[in-house]
């Protein structure tokens, strides 16, 4: 698909179900969706799931049924009529009509049952454009049965899903997509993200989260591993400071406990050959001796167990980092949050390597 196709594809999508528009209805807002993703959206305001409100005449009966964009989140009120009474985008539609026959279905691609075993996969027959899975007859009967909560969803034939994009791409995606998240609550594939909770969302997620900001999986990922890749840039510069203070701590504690071998030795050579006066004096300059170097391989010692610590969460945490960012898109994003929380917590529990370079430069001027 060239990338002008593409780029006109992406502009024919309907943010809610993310399938070429069908039946365009055009909200007071000037966003345009398919109508059955407005009635859904509809009946789940309705029904309080979102907490909107209906109000009402004295009679009881519903006079103005309003909802919330799922772009903007504007209030939009229905009318008496509903989503019946909202028009339809003509333009759009034919526009849509158009690009779809104008669309050249890939030769010798077979959709395949998202469902099935790997070794005896199914041509499929339906696609639901909720679940954003492909379905052979018996897997949606024993799978996806058209009642309960599922009833809600729009199924299409495999032929219409295979007009609007390329299989093989969303065959990859669909197989990710139900093999890596689905909602528990609503059993449906997390195909969106909201960016202001920092959570991945499936269709039914969407009227929790009003007027929050709510991505696509893949243009969320790229900005989290824009703004991931910027705040743990950092690491290997990091990784490289620590080693050096690390190793110059481990010469000043060898150099430490061998200056106290040579003071010892000097000043029981000199006290041996002194006068009797003398002895108060060897001994205390003894303990002076002693008691100085203990002091500076104690904090020595613990300088460099700090340090080594440090050392290997940075490795890894850069070997975490290198995995996330080979990772699918899903679980990069489950991931990056916790990581990069993980990254700066790690480091508000060490000193600043200011104080670590400072004691570092001290002690080499003392010995």
């Amino acid at each position: 698909m060239s990338e002008n196709k593409q780029n006109l594809e992406e502009v024919l999508t309907c943010s809610v179900c993310v399938q070429m528009f069908r039946e365009p209805v055009v909200l007071s807002c000037q966003h345009s969706f398919c109508k059955e993703c407005i009635r859904s959206v509809a009946e789940k305001s309705k029904s309080g799931v979102t907490g909107e409100q209906t109000t009402c005449s004295p009679e009881g009966e519903d006079v103005r049924h309003v909802i919330h964009c799922p772009v903007c989140r504007a209030p939009i009120s229905l009318g008496t009529d509903g989503v019946a009474g909202l028009p339809l985008n003509f333009q759009l539609a034919e526009i849509v009509e158009r690009f779809s026959s104008d669309a050249k279905v890939e030769d010798n691609i077979i959709p395949h049952c998202a469902v099935c075993e790997e070794d005896n996969k199914s041509k499929a027959v339906k696609y639901c454009c909720y679940c954003r899975l492909l379905y052979c007859d018996d897997c949606l009967s024993a799978y996806h049965p058209m009642k309960g909560s599922l009833k809600q969803h729009r199924l299409i034939t495999s032929e219409e899903h295979l007009s609007q994009g390329n299989m093989k791409d969303q065959e990859k995606n669909n197989s990710q997509l139900s093999t890596e998240s689905t909602c528990d609550q609503h059993d449906q594939a997390m195909s969106l993200y909201c960016v202001t909770c920092r959570m991945l969302l499936c269709l039914g997620c969407v009227v929790e989260h009003p007027e929050h900001k709510v991505r696509d999986i893949v243009s969320a990922t790229e900005k989290e591993k824009a703004t991931f890749l910027d705040k743990t840039g950092g690491l290997e510069k990091s990784a490289k400071e620590i080693k050096r203070c690390l190793s110059g701590f481990k010469g000043i504690q060898n150099n430490i406990q061998e200056n106290h071998d040579l003071h010892t030795k000097a000043i029981q050579s000199a006290s041996s050959a002194a006068l009797e006066a003398l002895n108060s004096w060897k001994t205390s300059a003894l303990e002076t001796v002693k008691t100085r170097h203990s002091d500076w391989s104690v904090q020595c010692g613990a300088s460099v167990k700090h340090l080594s610590i440090l050392e290997e969460e940075l490795e890894r945490m850069q070997q975490a980092s290198k995995d996330l960012l080979s990772s699918t898109d899903v679980k990069f994003l489950q991931g990056s949050k916790v990581l990069t929380e993980r990254y700066v917590l790690s480091f508000s529990y060490f000193l600043p390597l200011s104080l670590f370079n400072q004691a570092f430069d001290k002690t080499s001027t003392t010995h």
